[in-house]
């Protein structure tokens, strides 16, 4: 019965850090993604500036 009560306890441990890690991954998926895109918004305007500025 100890036994038992241990693996259920383990497994049930086990599944709320995996499903912690996947929060995890979905959040910094975003993150990653917003920053691209800052990224990119931020060279468009940089090449914006540098071809205006030769006009």
């Amino acid at each position: 019965m100890f036994w038992i009560f241990t693996g259920l306890v383990s497994l049930m441990m086990f599944a709320v850090t995996l499903g912690q890690y996947s929060v995890w991954f979905a959040l910094l998926k975003v993150a990653l993604m917003v920053a691209l895109l800052v990224i990119a918004l931020m060279g468009m305007a940089l090449l914006r500036r540098r071809f205006k500025d030769n006009r």
